[in-house]
């Protein structure tokens, strides 16, 4: 199923972005990352999901092998390099999922163009910040500018996403993570920090399907917060699978499992 060719695209400030895609399947899912990894990380899901599954996975600007470009990074300007993948793709809609940042950058998406999604999968993510979530993330921001930041919080960041498994020197999953948050560089975390603090600004009054995923045991986002960002979305449904904050990459057959029913709901396969 695995494709692993990059395949590129030029965006409309002159920045060069990447993807994979993942499979052959008439189903189009378009799976976004989480901060500081790349598409890869998705080939384990999609390899879960089956033949029935067609997945891009880009990069997003500073990760993975896409360019940062000369444009401060935001929430926005990320949706519109997906918009360009698809483009590229000749896609008109798809079924989006994204996991963390990616599920606001899914948000970014849902909210810019409407009519380009036909379901989103939010998962391990939060919607809307409050007065306090924003300065608490803008002095995450602060704190990884200065210098040897990322190296500072680099093991509280891996407690966060990985748990008690963080510990585990000869764990592949948590070393290959931590190489790429520190190769990230601290200015571009921090860029990012500060964009997810925008994405209460992309909510609609009728979002297409949706279904909110947690991990049950998410060290990163608390259940409350999940709660909260289903609450938010008319109609949503709420489930929580087993693992943490990386639940899709840690536990894919598990989160295949839990959505799976969602994606054979969907109306958009037929269309």
């Amino acid at each position: 199923m695995t494709n692993n060719i990059l395949q590129k695209i030029t965006a409309p400030d002159g920045t060069t972005t990447v993807y994979r895609q993942y499979g052959h399947g008439p189903r189009l899912l378009t799976v976004l990352h989480s901060l500081a990894l790349d598409g890869s990380w998705y080939a384990p899901l999609a390899e879960a999901l089956g033949d029935d599954y067609r997945l891009l996975a880009p990069d997003f600007r500073g990760h993975g092998q896409s360019a940062r470009g000369d444009s401060t990074p935001t929430l926005a300007l990320v949706a519109q390099d997906i918009a360009a993948m698809w483009d590229a793709e000749n896609v008109q809609s798809s079924v989006i999922l994204g996991i963390s940042l990616g599920g606001m950058v899914a948000q970014a998406v849902t909210g810019s163009f409407p009519d380009r999604v036909d379901a989103q999968i939010l998962m391990a993510t939060r919607g809307a910040y409050d007065d306090a979530a924003t300065t608490g993330t803008l002095a995450r921001a602060a704190e990884v500018r200065a210098p040897n930041g990322l190296e500072d919080v680099g093991d509280v960041t891996m407690h966060r996403w990985f748990g008690d498994n963080s510990t585990d020197a000869s764990n592949p999953m948590v070393l290959q993570a931590r190489t790429q948050f520190l190769e990230a560089g601290g200015n571009t975390i921090a860029e990012y920090f500060e964009a997810m603090t925008t994405v209460g600004d992309f909510q609609l009054d009728t979002p297409p399907p949706t279904l909110v995923v947690g991990g049950d045991d998410d060290r990163s986002i608390p259940r409350a917060f999940v709660e909260q960002l289903a609450a938010s979305i008319p109609g949503a449904e709420l489930l929580f699978a087993k693992g943490g904050h990386l639940v899709a990459f840690e536990n894919p057959e598990e989160v295949a499992k839990t959505v799976r029913p969602f994606l054979d709901a969907l109306d958009c396969w037929t269309n």
